[in-house]
């Protein structure tokens, strides 16, 4: 089994890193379901008897059932995008955007926005991002501006933080299960580490402001970067 980096160096590898991610986690709390439920044993038990283990690693071998419904769900996150979803969902990226780095661009490159224009700037962000920021601070080495190392640190970090978010819906998930199984204290155990995830969270977000802004800071940096960024703004 190919295992992905840490450090993610462009969207394809995050990706694979979440999926990846995803399945272990998956996994992990299929385990446990099946240790504590007994119908959820009775089914992946009948998955068993299909094949013979799956081998991970050269010493680790799992189940078929486990690895199937683990598999599947990471297929399904990946081809979903669900870290996008989740995103959307929350305004996850549209805040921080707006807030880390179309702001600190549009005053370090012109001037502040006035009110008209920061209305616009959640309707336009998508465009905005494309044209004075994804423009300049590309994963793609053909299209980098800046320093590649700032894009890296910022990619992993935000890989980090939605690999966290995921993993928090399947624990949900999981407990929801098993509340419905009357495996309280196990759903309780699984709610602290939602808990523990959600604080990790928070700390990998301020990780991805402080990358931002040296992205931002790199881009304006420029005087004909900045101009042509002043330009975008002073025209919303």
């Amino acid at each position: 089994m190919v295992i992905p980096k840490l450090t993610v160096s462009n969207y394809p590898e995050m990706l694979r890193k979440l999926s990846t991610g995803t399945f272990f986690v998956t996994l992990a709390c299929l385990f446990l379901l099946r240790a504590l439920i007994g119908d959820v044993d009775s089914l992946l038990r009948a998955l068993d008897v299909i094949t013979r283990p799956v081998s991970l690693f050269e010493a680790v071998r799992i189940p078929f059932g486990p690895f199937l419904f683990a598999f599947l769900v990471a297929v399904l996150t990946e081809s979903i995008k669900l870290h996008d979803k989740i995103s959307n969902l929350l305004k996850i990226r549209l805040e921080f955007d707006i807030r880390y780095i179309l702001m600190p661009m549009a005053l370090l490159s012109s001037s502040p926005l006035k009110p008209l224009q920061l209305d616009k700037l959640s309707i336009e962000r998508r465009r905005l991002m494309d044209e004075v920021f994804y423009k300049y601070a590309s994963s793609s080495s053909s299209k980098q501006v800046i320093d590649g190392h700032a894009i890296t640190q910022a990619l992993t970090s935000w890989s980090w933080y939605w690999l966290c978010a995921e993993s928090i819906v399947i624990l949900i998930l999981t407990v929801a299960a098993l509340v419905y199984a009357n495996q309280t204290i196990w759903g309780l155990i699984l709610l602290g580490i939602v808990l523990l995830l959600t604080l990790l969270m928070r700390i990998f977000r301020l990780e991805c402001s402080k990358y931002a802004g040296t992205q931002v800071r790199q881009i304006v940096n420029d005087p004909e970067r900045q101009m042509v960024i002043a330009e975008t703004f002073d025209a919303l």
